[in-house]
């Protein structure tokens, strides 16, 4: 345990030791890991060093460093990326910038109008509050209002884009009202500043959009003759200026180096407890509206760690015994809820808390609030009326709550910078402030617990944006069309010549646009184009979620439409799906009508359901390869059949399968996507398939328990689970949106129309081109058997990933250029878990999007794969194991798993 100074601890409520001391009940010490952090004071610097006087004279404080540094960019006419911690005053860096442009248009007759840009809505009207305050102390008569799906119609909108000076909105807004610029004539015109607040949440195929919305309104704003700066704001990433870049197409100043005071910080990384299973009255899930304390141990019982979901919110309650006001975040609408009735039910039944009413006043927040009582929690927790809440990431973000004394995640939330993000919620100035983790059974929880230096480590997170993806790109086109015609001057700027004519000429024969570069190309299809964009999906195809009749509308999930790809894995016939904490069951998907669209209807059962998932790839054609040590890294393209053929209904108590293998009746999912995939040396694997020939699985299908190369394939897979699997620790990417493939024949999956200069045949396209590629798994995966057998030379082995939407993400790619960080990552995972099991656990390397039910699966040859690959081990030895014959005289399966 640490020790503290003194003086650091004066007027703190409770520190990290005393959690641990006061908590009630036994705790093994390898489970609780205490680390800190030390505080840092204020650099500031004299605002009249900065700014002119009638702006510096009225501001009550100094700038902060970092908030100078960003001042003096913008007056140099660069553009900003402030890249800070929580609470470091990031947004009066672009409040003071709207002031200073304010100033200046005013003394040259003129108007200064600035655009901001915020993820929430709720972000958007507490900034609203802020700014026009903070106008209001500088003596400003700056407008600023909110714009978005909220604001009444009429005449209330028209007199805010007519009269306001700034303007609050969001990107899907932004995407809607380009249609109608013309409307926007004299806000567009005047527009100095377009500023994107907490940028880093911009990734994936969130931020693809974002940035494909950003370039067409930078056409719509040359149009006016406006040419603004962009102020982001972003989180602690670790690529602030490469993302910041890609999402506006401009160069960015990152500004990183942080001014604001902070506290010292506990950090409390705890693992609950273990206990004896009982499941009858198992209490992981967050539907239960009771818990069961009963913590028996029996000699033949199963054991497992107490869920999160139950020791977060005792946590909860003991902190704010202690009179620390605690913010417990929570992944869910419904556990944010049920946190509370856990934590009040934890003090009262247990003895300890001789004053259960003491430190008791915990309420729930989330979005699925109103508004009034969203902003009644808001205000009691600034006032310290409430103890604690127990909140989803709603308040993640900025909206204004003033400051804990302690924050609990339930859960590990996914990246470094989200994971700070919400601790820093925590801190009252230079007062030591504790910040708790209570991990869950899973990969990354797991790793964190047990590598707690990881959460220290100077490098963050990548943020991804790709802006490569056509199928996206191809959307915005037409959007860009229909807002102004498209003309030569675009070529370069808002895409390269040969991108843009290979889509306008798509488009064309499709009958969506006319005209030609050199002349202008026009929009022609159906009305308002903007309004068929999904914020969240690539393909055009997407699927409306939609109520079932008879329901009260009150129970409307208010869900974005879905990606054809989301539907097909998640939301099938009979699916049962968790939304913000309300279980809603799936009762009809319409695939066939012009728009297809999901029907649902809220439930309360006692299962959920996990799909089976068929997995191969087809035709994949490397564009670029480099060499780790002998092995052969590739990033390319190609076709990924997945077929989610049946699903399994799985008891919430106990996780015991209920129903298996129930026919979804889904179509298969065939897209072109972004891949990578490491290719094995042959020595490696020869050495690894005999190490581990005597491995067998005998639940195994397809007559293959017993084959001698199944040890090394489970290996492969083992490891493909695990690089997928700790791929959030170094970008910031959803393992949802990754798949993966094990093969034993690399090859067989490769396109057979690329040449020996590994050039594609230009008359096949990445699918081989000639129309008669297979349209289902089962015939995908005969003919990459078929291929397997007739190749002349040896095939290599090893693992695919791919971006699971079609078009890719940018994921695959960001893998293939951080590939020895995520496999140091997988290795450390695997090697590290004291599961004991051959086959690992649901912390190493099971994963329950296995489309192989994870099987075969070998945590001892995956570490081996990669302590070769890393260099950890030297090929000698593995040579004991090398054997006189090529496989101890085998013929080499052609397996593949997903």
């Amino acid at each position: 345990m640490s020790e503290h100074h003194p003086d650091e601890q004066a007027n703190v409520p409770v520190t990290g030791d005393e959690l641990v001391d006061t908590f009630p009940g036994y705790r093994n010490d390898q489970d609780i890991s205490l680390l800190e952090r030390s505080g840092r004071p204020a650099k500031t610097v004299p605002s009249a060093d900065v700014l002119r006087p009638e702006l510096a004279g009225p501001l009550e404080h100094d700038l902060y460093t970092h908030q100078a540094d960003a001042l003096e960019a913008l007056a140099r006419d660069e553009n900003v990326c402030v890249a800070t911690s929580t609470s470091s005053g990031k947004t009066r860096v672009y409040a003071v910038q709207i002031a200073r442009n304010y100033l200046e248009a005013r003394a040259r007759g003129g108007e200064s109008t600035a655009y901001l840009l915020y993820p929430t809505k709720a972000l958007s009207r507490d900034q609203e509050r802020s700014l026009n305050d903070l106008f209001d102390e500088l003596g400003l008569e700056i407008t600023v209002r909110v714009y978005d799906g909220d604001t009444e119609r009429g005449q209330n909108r028209k007199q805010i884009r007519e009269e306001a000076d700034v303007i609050i909105t969001n990107f899907a807004g932004v995407n809607t009202y380009l249609h109608d610029h013309d409307r926007w004539a004299r806000f567009l015109s005047s527009c100095e500043l377009l500023v994107i607040d907490e940028s880093h949440t911009y990734t994936g195929v969130h931020g693809m959009h974002v940035a494909w919305i950003v370039r067409r309104l930078k056409r719509v704003l040359s149009y006016y003759d406006a040419d603004p700066q962009y102020v982001l704001t972003s989180a602690t990433i670790g690529n602030p200026g490469e993302h910041s870049a890609a999402l506006v197409d401009e160069p960015v100043t990152v500004v990183d180096e942080d001014g604001s005071p902070a506290g010292p910080r506990d950090l409390v990384l705890w693992n609950p407890p273990v206990r004896a299973r009982d499941d009858s009255t198992d209490d992981r899930d967050e539907w239960r509206k009771e818990d069961t304390d009963d913590e028996r141990e029996a000699e033949d019982a199963v054991l497992e760690r107490v869920p999160a979901t139950v020791e977060a919110p005792r946590l909860l309650s003991h902190l704010t015994y202690q009179d620390a006001q605690t913010l417990l975040f929570t992944p869910s609408r419904k556990l944010a809820e049920l946190s509370v009735k856990r934590a009040s039910k934890h003090r009262h039944d247990n003895h300890y808390y001789t004053n259960p009413d003491r430190g008791s006043a915990i309420e729930p927040y989330h979005a699925g609030h109103s508004r009034k009582k969203r902003h009644g929690t808001e205000h009691q927790l600034k006032t310290g009326i409430l103890d604690g809440v127990a909140s989803t990431n709603a308040l993640e973000l900025g909206i204004d709550i003033g400051a804990m004394d302690a924050t609990v995640q339930l859960g590990y939330p996914g990246q470094r910078q989200s994971f700070w993000q919400q601790i820093g919620r925590a801190g009252r100035g230079a007062k030591r402030a504790l910040s708790v983790l209570v991990a869950e059974h899973r990969t990354l929880d797991q790793y964190v617990v047990n590598n707690p230096d990881y959460l220290l480590e100077n490098d963050v997170e990548d943020a991804v944006v790709d802006i490569d993806n056509d199928a996206v790109f191809a959307q915005h086109l037409r959007c860009a069309a229909d807002e102004l015609a498209v003309d030569e001057s675009d070529a370069g700027g808002f895409a390269d010549r040969e991108r843009l004519e290979r889509a306008v000429e798509m488009w064309r024969r499709a009958g969506q646009l006319t005209g030609a570069l050199e002349t202008g190309v026009s929009y022609a299809g159906p009305p308002r184009p903007q309004q068929s964009i999904s914020l969240y999906a690539t393909a055009g195809e997407e699927y409306e979620v939609e109520l079932a009749d008879g329901v009260d509308r009150e129970a409307d999930p208010e869900m974005e439409p879905l990606a054809k790809e989301r539907v097909l894995r998640d939301f099938h016939e009979g699916a049962v799906r968790l939304h913000q904490g309300q279980q809603y069951e799936i009762i009809d998907v319409d695939h066939g009508s012009p728009r297809p669209s999901v029907t649902l209807r809220p439930t309360n059962v006692e299962y959920y359901t996990r799909t089976r998932t068929d997995v191969t790839v087809l035709d994949a054609v490397s564009e670029e390869s480099r060499d780790i040590g002998d092995f052969t890294l590739h990033f390319g393209s190609g076709r990924v059949l997945v077929y989610h053929g049946t699903y399994d209904k799985v008891a919430i108590h106990g996780g015991k399968k209920k129903e298996q293998s129930i026919p979804t009746e889904n179509p298969p999912l065939s897209m072109e996507t972004q891949l990578c995939w490491l290719e094995v040396p042959q020595t490696v694997e020869r050495a690894l398939i005999e190490k581990y020939r005597s491995h067998s699985v005998p639940e195994l299908e397809d007559g293959l328990a017993g084959t001698a190369h199944l040890g090394y394939a489970g290996g492969l897979h083992a490891a493909e689970h695990a690089t997928i699997g700790v791929a959030p620790l170094e970008l910031m990417v959803d393992k949802r949106d990754l798949g993966g493939l094990a093969t034993l024949t690399i090859d067989s999956h490769l396109d057979q129309e690329v040449d020996a200069n590994g050039d594609a045949d230009p008359q096949f396209g990445a699918s081989g081109g000639d129309g008669d590629a297979p349209q289902n798994i089962a015939a995908a995966e005969a003919t990459v058997r078929e291929i397997a057998g007739g190749l002349e030379r040896t095939p290599a082995s090893g693992w695919f990933i791919y971006d699971g939407i079609e078009g890719g993400l940018g994921f695959a790619r960001a893998i293939y250029e951080n590939y020895e960080a995520v496999a140091t990552r997988a290795r450390e995972l695997i090697a590290d878990c004291d599961c004991g099991n051959a086959g690992g656990c649901p912390a190493c390397v099971m994963d329950e999007q296995c489309g192989n039910d994870n099987q075969p699966l070998h945590r001892g040859a995956a570490v081996d794969v990669l302590d070769q690959l890393l260099g950890n081990e030297d090929v000698d030895a593995l040579e004991e194991y090398l054997p006189d014959e090529e496989y101890g005289g085998d013929r080499r399966p052609p397996l593949f798993y997903a």
